[in-house]
């Protein structure tokens, strides 16, 4: 598929891209690849495939979101490597105003 100057010109503007006019035919010519290369594949007969939902086994695989009370020699560790600290928590820069 090609694409006249205009188009790209155009696509360009869109990308908000200053392209001189070497770089307007070089990457008109590639996007005229890309646009037959769909094509190509529209063309393939899919209609003996099973759609797709996910791919592989692996769906929703994260960990429960809970909290988890360290054992006081874990907390005490942490508490010692912390930079900050006041009536026993560890203080950190506000982050919401």
């Amino acid at each position: 598929m090609s694409l006249d100057m205009a188009e790209i010109k155009h696509v360009a503007a869109l990308s908000k891209l200053g392209l001189s006019a070497a770089e307007l035919k070089r990457y008109g010519e590639q996007l005229g690849a890309i646009l037959s290369y769909i094509d190509q594949l529209a063309e393939v007969d899919t209609s003996q495939v099973e759609t797709a939902t996910r791919l592989g086994e692996n769906f929703n695989v994260w960990a429960d979101d809970k909290a988890t009370p360290w054992d006081d020699g874990g907390r005490q560790i942490a508490l010692e490597q912390t930079l900050e600290m006041k009536d026993g928590q560890v203080k950190v820069p506000r982050v919401l105003e």
